[in-house]
C-alpha cells in the first residue's frame, strides 16, 4: 500500500490550479450530522486525526449505538505494515524531532491513513469509546498508601508509559509510581503485568486487547473503502458520495484551517477530517463544505474569517482544492 503515499505526494503537483467547480444546482443544502456523532473529540497532541475521522465514519455508517474508540482504531492501524512504513516516512521526511523527543518520536501517537484504518476497523470490529477513551486516560498516582486519580492527555500518558517500560527492570507492582486505569486494568498489579517484558511498540497492542476483550463488537457487514486521489473532478466525486448520505474523509494540508491563504501541500502538515455538510455560498458564489475536525468543540484554532460551529468550519471549495490530496469513503451497498 506504499503507492498511497506516492499518489498523495504527486496529486497536488499534477493539478495545482484548475478544477471543475460545483454548480449551484449541484450544491443543494445537505447536513449529514446526526445522533451517531454527538460530540467532537479532541486529539490534542496525538497525531491521530485519521483515526478520529475513521472512528466517526464507522460510527455513522453502521449507525452505532455509541461512538467507536479512536484510540482502538489508531492502535490497530499501528500494527499494520503501512503503519510502520508511515512512521518511518514521517521520521525521514517529516518534522524533525527535538533532542528531547528522539526516543519517543516513533511511538504510537503518529499519523496514518484513514482508508487503512477503516479497512482494519471493519475487519476486527469496534471497541466503544466509553471502554477505551480517546481524549484522555485516567492516571492513578501513588501517594503513600493511597492512589490519587487525575486525567492525562494521551500523548503525555504515552511519554510517561514509555518511561515505565524503559525502567521496568527496576519496577514491580509494589513500587510502581503510577498506572493508568481502564476496564480490566484496575490496579497497579494489572498494569505492571501489562508492561512487563513489553516494548513501547508491543505494549499498546496488548493494552488494546486486554481493555476491549469483553466489549469488542463485530460489524454486521464489511464494506469496501474507496480512495480518490485529487484531480480536477474531485468535487464531483465528493458530491456524489454526499448525495448518497455518505460521510467523506478528506486528506489535506492542515494549515488551511488557521490560514485561509495557504494554497499548497506539505507532507508534514497532512491532516484528516470528514465532510458532513454542504451549502451554497451566495457571497462567494461557490459551493461550501462543512468540515468536522477533531480538536474538540472550540473555534480558536481556525481562521477568523471562517464560520465555525463548535469545532466544525464552513470552507469554500476553492480554498479546499489546492490543499487537498485525496478523499476516502465507505462504499455501502
Amino acid at each position: 500500500m506504499k503507492w498511497m503515499m506516492i499518489a498523495l505526494i504527486f496529486s497536488h503537483l499534477a493539478y495545482a490550479e484548475s478544477f471543475q467547480k460545483t454548480s449551484k444546482d449541484s450544491c443543494q443544502p445537505l447536513d449529514l450530522r446526526n445522533e451517531t456523532l454527538p460530540t467532537i473529540r479532541d486529539q490534542k497532541k496525538v497525531a491521530w486525526c485519521y483515526a478520529f475521522t475513521a472512528a466517526d465514519m464507522l460510527s455513522y455508517t453502521f449507525n452505532l449505538p455509541e461512538m467507536a474508540s479512536a484510540a482502538d482504531v489508531a492502535i490497530n492501524y499501528n500494527d499494520s505494515d503501512l503503519g510502520l512504513f508511515i512512521r518511518w516516512l514521517n521520521q525521514t521526511f517529516g518534522r524533525k524531532p527535538d533532542q528531547g523527543e528522539q526516543e519517543t518520536f516513533m511511538m504510537p501517537h503518529q499519523t496514518g491513513f484513514n482508508k487503512i484504518a477503516l479497512d482494519r476497523g471493519m475487519r476486527d470490529g469496534y471497541c466503544p469509546e466509553r471502554i477505551f477513551p480517546s481524549d484522555s486516560w485516567v492516571k492513578m498516582t501513588r501517594e503513600g498508601d493511597k492512589w490519587h486519580e487525575s486525567q492525562t492527555d494521551l500523548r503525555s500518558a504515552m511519554v510517561e508509559i514509555f518511561g515505565l517500560i524503559k525502567n521496568q527492570k527496576n519496577l514491580s507492582a509494589k513500587n510502581l509510581p503510577f498506572y493508568f486505569h481502564f476496564k480490566n486494568v484496575e490496579s497497579a498489579e494489572d498494569f505492571y503485568t501489562l508492561i512487563k517484558g513489553q516494548t513501547a511498540s508491543s505494549f499498546y497492542s496488548k493494552l488494546r486487547k486486554v481493555v476491549c476483550q469483553h466489549d469488542r463488537i463485530k460489524f454486521p457487514k464489511r464494506f469496501q473503502t474507496m480512495m480518490y486521489v485529487k484531480d480536477p473532478a474531485v468535487f464531483t466525486s465528493m458530491n456524489k458520495q454526499l448525495n448518497r448520505g455518505r460521510l467523506v474523509g478528506i486528506d489535506y494540508d492542515s494549515r488551511i484551517l488557521s490560514d485561509r491563504t495557504n494554497a499548497s501541500v506539505n507532507l508534514a502538515e497532512l491532516h484528516t477530517s470528514s465532510v458532513v455538510g454542504r451549502r451554497w455560498n451566495k457571497t462567494h458564489n461557490e459551493c461550501q463544505y462543512l468540515i468536522r475536525d477533531s480538536h474538540g468543540n472550540q473555534c480558536a484554532r481556525y481562521d477568523t474569517s471562517y464560520e465555525c460551529l463548535g469545532g466544525q468550519v464552513w470552507m469554500d471549495e476553492s480554498l479546499i482544492y489546492p490543499n487537498l490530496t485525496s478523499l476516502v469513503y465507505i462504499e455501502t451497498k
